[in-house]
């Protein structure tokens, strides 16, 4: 005999259970019920915050957020960490815009990987554009995009435009310069052994397998062509405007 009550209670019971390592799916390969239910799941486990409190109807599934709703995230816990907008016009911000669940899973993913899956035992990411554009319409309106401008590690503040944009690039001559040449092809310009080229190196690499990439079933390393844009990706068009932050995305290109 089937019993409507036990069913939505198993239901509902269903959503305290973290995601399991054979089950996972790259946060933009998610469908909207998939991400919704992600994220629930990290609101239970204390790993996310939405701006309002999660919801379940009658027959045990949520009813806030509802399947492809945008939710703002508060910034005090994203994945165990603290967000802190670098930009003085959003410095007052306890919350993201509206972000794509997708997005919000992605996020906290970064956040647990960041803090407690790696060596870098971040507390603080410096985050633009999570919900926030130029306009409405772009992919940092539609809460498709993070950019990661930095993060406060337990080796010290690593910060995209100090210590990377801003670094010396060496050139395959030897000489240095400031920026690339049009007839070099970019490549890292950190050292992957210095701190800030060990995390860079680990944050681009985890958001290659978690964030929209190049298209292909490989993942990209830092200098080819990819969605993620940092201050050494390969077009110089889109070069000039990433130089202090990494933008990732999980929307198709």
């Amino acid at each position: 005999m089937n019993d409507p009550d036990w069913a939505a209670k198993n239901r509902r019971a269903s959503y305290n259970m973290m995601p399991r390592v054979e089950n996972w799916t790259a946060a933009y390969k998610l469908s909207q019920e998939e991400a919704r239910d992600i994220a629930v799941t990290y609101v239970l486990n204390n790993y996310l915050a939405l701006e309002k409190p999660v919801t379940f109807g009658k027959d045990g599934a949520p009813s806030y957020p509802k399947v492809g709703e945008r939710a703002r995230l508060k910034l005090d816990n994203i994945g165990g960490v603290r967000f802190v907008p670098d930009s003085k016009a959003a410095s007052g911000w306890t919350m993201t815009g509206a972000m794509d669940l997708r997005t919000a899973v992605l996020a906290v993913r970064l956040g647990i990987y960041l803090r407690q899956e790696s060596k870098w035992g971040v507390s603080t990411i410096y985050w633009g554009g999570m919900g926030v554009g130029r306009d409405e319409d772009d992919r940092h309106g539609k809460g498709l995009a993070i950019d990661f401008h930095g993060a406060l590690t337990n080796f010290g503040k690593f910060d995209v435009a100090v210590d990377w944009g801003q670094q010396p690039i060496t050139l395959p001559n030897g000489k240095t310069a400031k920026t690339w040449p049009l007839n070099v092809m970019p490549y890292f310009r950190l050292d992957v052994d210095t701190p800030a080229g060990g995390f860079f190196y680990a944050v681009y690499h985890f958001l290659a397998g978690e964030a929209s990439d190049n298209g292909t079933n490989h993942e990209s390393s830092i200098g080819d062509r990819s969605q993620i844009l940092c201050p050494d990706t390969p077009d110089p068009s889109l070069r000039m405007y990433h130089q202090d932050h990494i933008h990732c995305e999980v929307a198709a290109a």
